[in-house]
C-alpha cells in the first residue's frame, strides 16, 4: 500500500464519524449486507455504488436507526445509530428514494411542517433551495411527478444545514439539468466540510461528488478505492448484438474474460481501450455496438469483483 494510502487509512480510523464495523443484516432468500465495514472520516464524502438490489438502501437505513443490524455496529459519530437515533437524527439530512407523505398534503405545506418542527431554518434558505432546484411543490404531493417529489425530498434534507448528509440515489429521476443543480448542490456542501454519505449505481455521479467510493455487490463490500484510482481502473461495459446465437456464443468464448451470454447478445467489461475488442470483432457479424451509455452501469457493477464472490 503506497505511504499516502496508509496514511488516510491512519487518518480516517482516527477521527471515523461514521462507522460500520462488521455489520450484517439478512433478509429472506440471502438479501441483505454481510460482514459490512468501513470507517468515514469526518468531513469527508463518500459515495456507495451497487446494482439494483445490492444492499444500498439498507445501509442507508441502518445509518438512520430504522433498522437494527443483525450483527455488528453502525455508529456515527460514536453513537450507536439504532439505540441513539432520537440524538442522531438532529444532526442528519436524509434524503430516501420515496416517501409518502399524509395524503392531501402539497409539497409546500410539508415543506413549511417540516421547517417549524426542525426550527431555524430561514425562509430565504428554503426559497434559495427551491429556486436552485426549480421546484414546483404545490399539488398533492402523492400526485406529483416524480421528479419534483425527489427535488422536494432533497430540499427537506439540506434546507437544515445538517452536518451529516445521507443521500439515497439523489440523481434518479431526474433529467439532466436537474442533475447538474444537484452535483453543484453537493458539491456546495462538500466544500463546507459536511460529511456526506450518497449512493448511485451510476459512477460519473460519485466521481464528481465524493472522494472515495465503496462497489458493493450482492451486500457485501468488494472494494474501497478513492474516485480517482476508481476511474483508472473502471472497466468499460459493451453490449454488443450478433446476427445469431451461433455467432454470440463462439464470440463469448473467444472473448473468455467477464463475458455474459444473453441469447444472441453478449455483454462484456473492457479495461482502458476497446481496440481488442474492436479486432476480435470483426471475425463476426454484428448487427448492434452500444457502450458507455448510464443504463450500462449496473452490467459493470455486477462484473466488478465478480472473482472475489
Amino acid at each position: 500500500i503506497p505511504d499516502a494510502e496508509m496514511r488516510w487509512r491512519k487518518e480516517i480510523c482516527r477521527v471515523a464519524e461514521i462507522a460500520f464495523r462488521s455489520v450484517s443484516k439478512i433478509y429472506e432468500e440471502e438479501e441483505g449486507l454481510f460482514d459490512f465495514s468501513v470507517d468515514i472520516a469526518k468531513g469527508e464524502s463518500f459515495g456507495l455504488l451497487g446494482p439494483t438490489g445490492s444492499g444500498k438502501s439498507t445501509a442507508l437505513s441502518l445509518l438512520m436507526g430504522f433498522i437494527r443490524p443483525d450483527e455488528g455496529e453502525v455508529t456515527i459519530g460514536g453513537l450507536d445509530c439504532f439505540s441513539k437515533r432520537h440524538v442522531i437524527t438532529k444532526r442528519v439530512g436524509y434524503m430516501p428514494k420515496d416517501a409518502a407523505l399524509p395524503r392531501r398534503t402539497t409539497g409546500e405545506e410539508f415543506i413549511n411542517l417540516m421547517a417549524r418542527a426542525r426550527g431555524g431554518v430561514g425562509k430565504s434558505r428554503t426559497r434559495d433551495l427551491m429556486e436552485r432546484l426549480n421546484l414546483n411543490p404545490l399539488g398533492d404531493f402523492s400526485f406529483m411527478p416524480l421528479q419534483e417529489r425527489r427535488k422536494t425530498l432533497l430540499l427537506l434534507a439540506l434546507m437544515h444545514g445538517p452536518e451529516i448528509l445521507l443521500l439515497d440515489d439523489p440523481f434518479a429521476g431526474l433529467d439532466p439539468n436537474a442533475q447538474i443543480a444537484v452535483i453543484d448542490l453537493i458539491s456546495e456542501e462538500r466544500g463546507k466540510g459536511k460529511t456526506i454519505v450518497m449512493t448511485s449505481h451510476i459512477f460519473e455521479q460519485v466521481q464528481r461528488c465524493c472522494d472515495r467510493a465503496g462497489i458493493i455487490r450482492k451486500g457485501r463490500l468488494v472494494t474501497i478505492q478513492s474516485t480517482q484510482a476508481l476511474a483508472v481502473t473502471r472497466q468499460k461495459v459493451y453490449h454488443i448484438t450478433f446476427e445469431n446465437l451461433k455467432q454470440a456464443s463462439a464470440f463469448a468464448q473467444e472473448w473468455d474474460t467477464g463475458a455474459e451470454l444473453l441469447r444472441n447478445r453478449v455483454i462484456v467489461a473492457v479495461p482502458s481501450s476497446p481496440q481488442a475488442l474492436i479486432n476480435t470483432l470483426s471475425k463476426y457479424m454484428v448487427l448492434d455496438l452500444v457502450g458507455g451509455r448510464e443504463e450500462l452501469e449496473d452490467s459493470f457493477l455486477r462484473s466488478f469483483g465478480g472473482d472475489l464472490l
